[in-house]
């Protein structure tokens, strides 16, 4: 065994042999190093020499390495790496440290964008709730009624100084407004107050003292005359005393007492179309009351005011001149 051993040594020592046995020696070593430090070493790659190859396909520029500036993070570099200078592996590679310094110039503006846009949405959701929930639904209103049609009085009457002639005849009146003076505003004897409820009479207001003669009714009392009410088709004669003494007769004449119905805009026109002359003429002379009449809700007609026995003898009155 111990020439075995010999032949052996004197074989290595040979000059021939000592290429191979130096060569033989540096395996041994390169063997012992990778086992010492490559083959130890089993940490596991990082995500950026993962996702290195994908950046470099994706156009995005990568680092040009020589043997001197080679880095690796994997075990099969080392014979590259064995003059150049080491690193750790766990520090992100060059394109890495570009492509998270650019990520964050993108990821805010989309994050903003997100939020903004959903605090848009969330401001819309918010204020179309709101409005929903203030909002109340409107009852549907009913269809307007039409009102109904007014009735409205038209009176015509004939006024005059006696004696009747070709040469001066009755003057005539036709639709008489309300608080007409007659016969005229500046010789008034008379005003025009409206008619009785159905359109029965047209009542007058005696402006001045007058003797009457004819159907006519005087209210309040025939002793009392201060208006005289007629009906269709009468006429009443009024006699008064001039300045002069001389005494002067005018006739009245009712033509005619018609009804109408109206719209409402007409209806107010004949309730509020009253003469202002006449209405200044009332005022004046204190006049504007009727003796135990009033107006009803009728443009221009005249209903009896109940009040104890006096504005019944006047209503018995009116009767019994009107048979």
């Amino acid at each position: 065994m111990t020439g075995f051993l010999s032949s052996i040594k004197d074989d290595l020592l040979d000059r021939r042999l000592l290429p191979l046995v130096a060569l033989v020696l540096v395996a041994l070593v390169a063997a012992i190093g990778y086992a010492a430090f490559g083959g130890g070493s089993s940490t596991p790659t990082p995500p950026a020499a993962v996702t290195g190859p994908a950046v470099a396909s994706s156009g995005l520029a990568t680092s040009q390495t020589t043997p001197e500036t080679t880095v690796a993070e994997v075990t099969s570099g080392v014979s590259t790496q064995h003059h150049g200078a080491t690193r750790n592996p766990f520090t992100p590679l060059p394109e890495a440290k570009a492509k998270t310094a650019a990520a964050p110039t993108t990821t805010p503006a989309s994050s903003s964008t997100t939020s903004s846009s959903s605090s848009t949405s969330g401001s819309e959701t918010s204020s179309s709730s709101s409005g929903s929930s203030s909002t109340t639904p409107s009852t549907p209103s009913s269809p307007a009624t039409p009102s109904k049609p007014k009735t409205v009085y038209h009176v015509a009457v004939l006024f005059g100084q006696l004696p009747v002639s070709a040469l001066s005849p009755l003057t005539a009146h036709e639709n008489l407004k309300l608080l007409t003076p007659l016969p005229s505003s500046a010789q008034a004897l008379i005003v025009f107050r409206g008619v009785t409820a159905g359109g029965k009479s047209a009542t007058f207001t005696l402006v001045s003292e007058a003797i009457l003669h004819g159907p006519g009714a005087c209210l309040p009392s025939p002793t009392q005359c201060e208006a005289i009410d007629l009906r269709s088709g009468q006429s009443e004669q009024l006699e008064y005393l001039s300045a002069s003494g001389a005494v002067v007769s005018y006739e009245l004449q009712v033509v005619s007492i018609a009804s109408e119905k109206a719209s409402v805009a007409a209806f107010k026109d004949a309730l509020h179309g009253s003469s202002k002359a006449g209405r200044e003429l009332l005022s004046s002379n204190g006049l504007q009351a009727i003796p135990f009449l009033h107006y009803s809700a009728t443009a221009g007609v005249l209903v009896f005011a109940r009040h104890g026995a006096f504005a019944a003898r006047a209503h018995s009155a009116r009767r019994r001149h009107g048979r």
